[in-house]
């Protein structure tokens, strides 16, 4: 099935936004010279960045010829994750539909994990349907506009394929809405 085409160009420009949101300095020179190291570590590990993104802060702060305290962020990083990484966050990141950028330690990992995968099917089903519901809606306004009968009847084949799919997807939401609530309720 083709993307409708407002939905692909509305996917690339989220893509070049993320992209030039990734090639932004973490930090300014203000930033790095008066940088809590400590805290700034807190807040990327409750936030969820990985390990690795001391590595932004360094390249941003060695534009300036500026230092990092790789050890006071590390301590911080590993406090802030500690409150990422709980099963409720999961739930509400998953359901949120944000990614998730494998940072957990392995101790916290399962826990997380469990809940954001279980409560992030559920968003990807939601948004799976919901698209379809917008392709169908764009068919349906198409066959009102069709002039000839061939084009008439591609429209309703194209219809009908998407009324199967949404049929496939509103049950895919329905057994990812019994696995969440199984693992809510089932954690009590």
């Amino acid at each position: 099935m083709s993307m409708p085409i407002w939905n692909t160009a509305r996917l690339a420009a989220v893509a070049v936004g993320f992209a030039a949101l990734a090639s932004c300095a973490t930090l300014n020179k203000e930033e790095c010279q008066a940088a809590n190291w400590l805290e700034l570590g807190r807040q990327d590990g409750a936030a969820g960045r990985s390990p690795g993104h001391i590595d932004a802060h360094r390249r941003a702060c060695s534009e300036h010829k500026l230092p990092v305290d790789q050890s006071q962020w590390q301590i911080g990083w590993e406090e802030g994750i500690r409150h990422y990484c709980t099963a409720e966050n999961g739930l509400l990141q998953g359901r949120e539909g944000r990614s998730y950028a494998h940072s957990c330690p392995p101790e916290l990992k399962s826990e997380f994990e469990n809940a954001y995968f279980v409560a992030k099917a559920v968003y990807d089903a939601r948004l799976s349907r919901d698209r379809l519901a917008l392709d169908l809606q764009t068919k349906i306004r198409e066959l009102r506009d069709a002039k000839t009968p061939e084009e008439r009847r591609r429209i309703e084949i194209a219809i009908d394929d998407i009324r199967l799919q949404m049929r496939r997807a509103d049950d895919r939401l329905r057994d990812a809405e019994r696995d969440y609530d199984r693992y809510v309720f089932g954690r009590r």
